[in-house]
């Protein structure tokens, strides 16, 4: 009697174990040591689209995408040699022909010398994370093609004022060859008419003709985009962007005072065409407050000054600041206070120290005006 009732408890367990596996919200099936099914759930029948009787036909590995047959062996080697494995993904071939994209956790169970195979279907996951990638894919071109075309303008509107700077350039030499032409026509009309004057004029003219050439020499080198990140000099480049304004910088009595502690070194590290271009832009900005505002003592004061390991430069002007109200949104792509601008400039000069320089640029208002800070690192970081 105690016998019969040992044999219903086990037979009991055996019909409750059952039912905890086909209520499985996942395939759960038994293997042998190649892999073959000896038991699997109904989970798993209806994934895969078998009976228990044709699967105990199959494998793990018959069951598997010809990619990943071999795959699916060496993992029933090694859940039997380590003991188990979890996670293992592959894609599955129901009995339609229909792919699934699943994960597989293995144990082995020495004593009965099986192994368990647990295995859910994450088609739906993976065909999320696809289109997931595809939007974000589609997302990041989009911002590369946008980011391109913000370049190209920053280019093309830092070539109309470079073109304003030429104009403002060559006015006054352009000028004096006229005059010079002139005078030559009247001395050759002269009856006592001495020709070694034509030495002094041709040394004139060729003065003004160089000028001229170095102008354009200046301009075409400032346009040039730095291929790779070199040590350059932070005093020179901003005296390059300096000359090149020097024309219109005088034209409306705009002082401009740049300094450095003496024997400072002032090198810093990343693209030094770059920084210029960033120089030109914010000088050009202080020259536009000053005018907007009809200041009539322009001051522009620069100030290079050393910063831990790296150099901290200031740009400020007396031209009256930036509205408090504007001063959150002064580096947003196309936001500009300025009639005319193209909100570019200010956007590309934060993204040229920031991200390409891994530097900061920010600004503040200061008692007369507004203070530009760029702070450069001196070595690779």
């Amino acid at each position: 009697m105690i016998y019969d009732d040992a044999s219903h408890d086990l037979s009991s367990k055996k019909e409750e174990l059952q039912a905890v596996f086909d209520l499985a919200a996942n395939g759960i099936s038994i293997l042998d040591r190649q892999g073959r099914f000896l038991y699997a759930n109904r989970f798993f029948q209806k994934m895969m689209g078998y009976t228990m009787e044709e699967l105990r036909r199959e494998s793990c590995i018959s069951l598997s995408s010809k990619e990943y047959a071999e795959p699916s062996r060496l993992a029933v080697e090694k859940a039997i040699r380590e003991g188990s494995i979890e996670n293992f993904r592959k894609v599955c071939i129901t009995k339609s022909g229909v792919p699934i994209n699943a994960s597989m956790s293995l144990s082995y169970l020495k004593t009965r010398d099986e192994i368990v195979m647990i295995t859910s279907d994450i088609t739906q996951d993976v065909l999320y994370q696809e289109e997931l990638k595809r939007r974000v894919d589609e997302e990041v071109k989009k911002r590369t093609e946008q980011y391109k075309i913000m370049c190209h303008q920053s280019r093309l509107a830092a070539m109309g004022e470079m073109i304003d700077s030429i104009a403002h350039q060559w006015r006054q030499p352009l000028n004096s060859l006229g005059i010079i032409v002139q005078g030559i026509r009247h001395l050759a009309k002269q009856p006592q008419f001495d020709p070694s004057l034509l030495v002094d004029i041709e040394d004139e003219i060729m003065e003004k003709v160089n000028f001229m050439s170095q102008t354009i020499d200046d301009f075409s080198t400032f346009f040039r985009i730095s291929k790779e990140k070199e040590h350059f000099d932070v005093l020179k480049s901003i005296s390059d962007a300096i000359r090149l304004m020097d024309a219109q910088l005088k034209h409306h009595r705009i002082k401009v005072d740049l300094a450095a502690p003496e024997g400072m070194d002032t090198t810093a590290y990343g693209y030094p065409n770059e920084f210029r271009q960033v120089a030109l832009n914010l000088i050009h900005n202080a020259l536009n407050a000053i005018t907007a505002r009809n200041v009539p003592q322009g001051n522009i004061t620069i100030r290079i000054e050393p910063l831990g390991d790296g150099v901290n430069v200031t740009i400020a002007d007396n031209g009256g600041g930036i509205k408090e109200a504007d001063m959150e949104r002064i580096f947003d792509p196309y936001f500009t206070t300025r009639e005319g601008g193209s909100g570019i400039g200010l956007y590309m000069s934060k993204i040229i120290i920031e991200h390409h320089m891994q530097g900061r640029l920010d600004v503040s208002n200061e008692k007369e005006g507004a203070a530009f800070r760029i702070m450069l690192h001196k070595e690779s970081v």
